[in-house]
């Protein structure tokens, strides 16, 4: 799990799905907005479109959240991730490189 300051509240989640910008890859979806603090703060939204049952939607969220607390990119980006459906079938090496993907997508367009 991430510390608490590495994730966004809900006032900073609101002003991220507001204003912020989207990417895209073939798993997810990520919104983003510049924060100027040094670090990233992120957030990972699950819906029930990606399954009924919470166990997996908990399960698949964990996962990224792992990901996301061994990564230390430089970036200061405020970022909303949004798996799709195709993310649930993937394993821990194909999820890791999926927030990589996100990470260098984000960078990239900074």
């Amino acid at each position: 799990m991430l510390p608490k300051s590495r994730r966004l509240t809900r006032q900073q989640f609101w002003q991220v799905t507001q204003r912020g910008r989207s990417v895209a890859g073939s798993e997810w979806v990520a919104k983003y907005i510049p924060n100027g603090l040094g670090y990233s703060r992120w957030a990972v939204v699950t819906s029930t479109k990606l399954d009924k049952r919470a166990v997996v939607r908990n399960r698949l969220r964990r996962k990224i959240y792992s990901q996301l607390s061994t990564l230390n990119p430089k970036l200061s980006f405020d970022v909303i991730i949004f798996p799709r459906s195709g993310m649930l079938n993937l394993d821990n090496a194909q999820i890791a490189s999926a927030v990589n993907q996100v990470v260098s997508k984000i960078s990239g367009l900074a």
